[in-house]
């Protein structure tokens, strides 16, 4: 599978730069696909220098906060580097003609590599700066507040390393939170517990992990990827525990008579053995909030809420040339440009090493269990500056989300109501707007699925029965709603008691008794698939590095291997964890190199072409919303419109079943899309709103989704193109083979 990295029309993108540069202007105009560049080699400095991506038209000064605003460099490791920093500090921070000109005559006391380097920039810094930016330094910027962006910035922070996290909402917000099953981990310790025999299963061990999670990937896994993940995840396990996850327990008989505490471990869908360590059934809310209270705790590490990145500041990397030919580009990260959702004011973060954990891009689609934030940014922007993507036509559809007929129980007032009426601390929005997850631990406690007739179907489809892995349960399900032409199918749970039912399962019953008003242990639960997540992304190696110098991706964004195509029930809590922690050691050996003049450079680069309507002195008051929010007038109405044209789309043409024809007509509408996007974009100068950049992001991910999935050559798990049929099990091994011999080298590279 050959990777992806968008391209942009250069001729359009030089015009708006001739425009920027021709002189300042009251409006803030920009284009948010115009960052979009090629992941081709780099020509002269001049040409990449072009394709930085930064904010400019940047609120007043006097808004800035003293406490913030610091732009002092973190302490370096290497006294050289620290005395060359020390020497930059020195220099003026603003860049008029004179200033520059005294700038160059200081250079050459920095060393002619120094030298050369910044002057090649010297165009990036010929753009006004009327305004001044308020700007963070730090050695690590963590975009996103899940499971993997956490372990990271903990994991990096613990070693002295100044961190700063960056999320778009609050700091709990995400799809960790929303995580139901638990962590897969061999923790060695023998069978679980639990009921079903589970103790009679046999020793379970990171082998059998290894290969149930190749055989639901389709074994078009990295293996080297997948045995890192299965062995360092029971470390991590240990870690939470250490932390204070309060994972769920029940007591083992001793050998001398004494009763002993051990992890409840559960079973899911394609796994062997029962491994999934869990906090009943909301353990993505537990490890978020003891990751979380550890983070607001530790000295090294500031958090920056309700912030939306805008784009990743890029520069020419001076690196090693055969290391420049292998990778197709000399681009570098030193941070990312924001804007923030409550003030209206720009915020630039200026590092050493950016990390991608933003998540996923559930809002594709217009049914997903994915929070409101999960549109794809970290991945669209990524693209953007030229770091590859692969595997992102491999979308994930939950089998069991909860299907709410408004048409029969009521419409969403009434839904609201009921959750108000219960007084309990339930988000009425989330209530209300997301797709509700019925855990597949849920049929791993013995539930069954029925079609409207009241028939268990799912042994038809394969011998797993209902423990199968998620692609093949969620067709299952798809075949049975168009053979009976119904819009769900039945989770039938009665075979639990009441008691067991609210001990193992107390969110996922008191949700369903809350919205629909039934008892799970009494009555069928209506259930639809849903998208769930992308198993592909920006493409890493097992360090988390991307082919962009000093930018990793960890987490649901990035795509390191271990999938394949189809994810193993609860290994993305477990790949969060493992590469978040193995992200961090080549980052902090990478920020040893950072020379300071660069950061220096990034902090004065040139403006970004994402901006906002509105004149500088009402900065604060324009309308800066999120994907949640509403905007007034028709400029609001028609972005949501171009939402919802792109997630029934995406349904459409990139869902549960594809064909070829489907495909081309699915990424010929989203390019058409696009185009016309870019062009209001470029005829108005400026974005609507937050909003309508999250547009652009979305289009940009189902862009990469559809090109993905018209590139397969052949089915294969989560990708189901009924015009190319899949491969058996020892052809898909051995073209993985071929596949991964040209995936290790391009890992290599980067």
């Amino acid at each position: 599978m050959s990777c992806v990295s968008l391209s942009l029309s250069w001729k359009r993108f030089h015009s708006l730069q001739q425009r920027q540069q021709a002189g300042p202007s009251r409006k803030y105009r920009g284009n948010v696909v115009g960052g979009q560049q090629a992941n081709a080699s780099a020509g002269s400095a001049g040409s990449a220098g072009s394709r930085v991506s930064v904010v400019a038209q940047l609120s007043k000064s006097s808004k800035s906060k003293s406490s913030s605003s610091s732009s002092s460099f973190s302490s370096s490791r290497s006294s050289c580097c620290s005395r060359t920093a020390a020497h930059s500090m020195r220099l003026t921070r603003s860049f008029n003609r004179g200033k520059r000109k005294v700038l160059r005559q200081k250079l050459p006391l920095l060393g002619q590599d120094s030298a050369s380097s910044l002057v090649c920039r010297s165009e990036l810094y010929g753009s006004s700066k009327r305004e001044s930016c308020e700007v963070v330094s730090c050695d690590l910027l963590v975009l996103g507040s899940g499971i993997a962006g956490l372990t990271c910035a903990l994991e990096a922070a613990n070693y002295g390393t100044e961190v700063v996290v960056v999320t778009k909402s609050n700091i709990m917000e995400g799809s960790t939170k929303y995580a139901q099953g638990g962590v897969a981990a061999v923790m060695g310790q023998g069978g679980g517990g639990g009921r079903g025999g589970r103790e009679r299963e046999g020793k379970d061990c990171v082998t059998h992990h290894v290969e149930d999670t190749m055989n639901a990937g389709c074994y078009l896994n990295d293996r080297k990827a997948v045995e890192i993940m299965c062995r360092e995840g029971p470390q991590q396990v240990e870690m939470l525990c250490q932390i204070g996850v309060p994972f769920t327990t029940v007591k083992r008989k001793e050998g001398g008579g004494g009763d002993k505490k051990v992890l409840h471990l559960g079973k899911e869908g394609g796994h062997s053995h029962s491994r999934v360590v869990h906090a009943a059934d909301t353990t993505g809310a537990a490890i978020e909030k003891a990751l979380v209270e550890k983070v607001l705790r530790h000295p090294k590490i500031r958090v920056h809420e309700n912030m939306f990145a805008l784009d990743l500041l890029t520069m020419p990397h001076k690196g090693d040339e055969e290391q420049q030919k292998c990778n197709g580009n000399n681009i570098g990260c030193y941070g990312c440009d924001t804007i923030d959702l409550v003030e209206g004011s720009y915020l630039r973060f200026v590092s050493k090493c950016t990390v991608i954990a933003t998540g996923g891009c559930g809002q594709i689609y217009p049914e997903t269990t994915n929070p409101q934030v999960a549109t794809g940014d970290g991945i669209a922007m990524a693209s953007r500056a030229g770091a590859l993507v692969k595997n992102m036509e491999f979308i994930q559809f939950h089998p069991t989300s909860l299907f709410v007929d408004k048409k029969s129980s009521g419409d969403a007032s009434s839904v609201k109501q009921t959750v108000e009426e219960n007084k309990e601390e339930e988000d009425q929005q989330d209530v209300l707007k997301n797709v509700f997850l019925i855990s597949e631990a849920v049929r791993g406690a013995g539930a069954v699925l029925r079609n409207t007739r009241g028939e268990a179907f799912m042994s038809q489809y394969d011998a797993r029965a209902d423990l199968a892995p998620r692609d093949i349960v969620a067709r299952a399900i798809y075949d049975q709603m168009r053979l009976h032409e119904t819009s769900h199918v039945f989770l039938d749970a009665t075979h639990l008691s009441e008691e067991e039912v609210n001990e193992e399962f107390p969110h996922i019953s008191s949700h369903v008794s809350k919205v629909l008003g039934i008892e799970m242990s009494e009555s069928w639960i209506p259930v639809v698939p849903a998208q769930h997540y992308v198993c592909g992304g920006v493409l890493t190696n097992t360090s988390g590095e991307t082919n962009v110098k000093g930018l990793y991706a960890i987490g649901e964004a990035a795509c390191t291997g271990v999938h394949g195509a189809n994810r193993l029930a609860s290994n993305s809590l477990l790949e969060g964890l493992v590469f978040g922690k193995r992200s961090v050691l080549k980052s902090l050996a990478y920020m040893d190199n950072v020379h300071p003049l660069d950061l220096l450079a990034a902090e004065h680069s040139q403006l970004s072409l994402l901006r906002f309507n509105g004149d500088d002195d009402d900065i604060d008051g324009m309308t800066i919303v999120g994907v949640a929010g509403d905007v007034d007038g028709d400029d609001g109405q028609q972005v949501t419109e171009y939402m919802k044209s792109i997630q029934n789309l995406m349904w459409k043409y990139a869902g549960i079943l594809r064909n070829d024809k489907g495909l081309k007509k699915g990424l010929k509408k989203v390019r058409q899309l696009r185009s016309e996007l870019q062009e209001q974009v470029e005829k108005s100068e400026s974005c609507k709103c937050v909003k309508h950049a999250e547009l652009m992001n979305m289009v940009d991910v189902a862009e990469l989704v559809l090109i993905g999935a018209r590139k397969r050559e052949a089915s294969a798990g989560l990708h189901f193109n009924v015009d190319r049929p899949e491969r058996n099990a020892s052809d898909a091994e051995d073209a993985n083979a071929a596949a991964l011999n040209l995936s290790t080298e391009k890992k290599k590279e980067l």
